[in-house]
């Protein structure tokens, strides 16, 4: 009976912190909007590109249109950086939307991240 008394907290104990892991894996999305001095939509896109490269981050599917996904990984397939890239043109200017998602527990900080591309792509 004292066993038993011991291991309900233990498992009590156990279940909670997994439910936190998992909860703390999920995060919200970092939303960058950037200016660019570019004229066109593709070369805002290549110069975004080159921006993520030097972040390690690498276009999935190639630039299209109008946009682009570009991933970084840790090694581990369970942790993953995913940069979502959209870009249109508003009264003669080239304005582009990233979105940085974290998937899993990975140590990034996609805050830097974000900021640190922000800056490349206004120069």
């Amino acid at each position: 009976m004292k066993k038993l008394l011991f291991l309900i907290p233990v498992v009590l104990l156990l279940t909670t912190s997994f439910a936190n892991a998992f909860a703390w894996a999920v995060k919200d999305p970092v939303v960058i909007e950037v200016a660019t001095k570019h004229t066109s939509v593709g070369d805002a896109l290549q110069a975004v590109k080159t921006a993520l490269l030097k972040q390690k981050f690498i276009a999935t599917d190639g630039v299209q249109k109008t946009g682009f996904t570009a991933t970084r990984t840790t090694g581990a397939k369970a942790d993953y950086y995913v940069a979502d890239v959209t870009a249109k043109g508003e009264n003669g200017k080239i304005k582009v939307t990233i979105s940085f998602v974290k998937v899993g527990t990975g140590m990034l900080r996609l805050q830097k991240v974000a900021e640190a591309v922000k800056e490349d792509v206004e120069k």
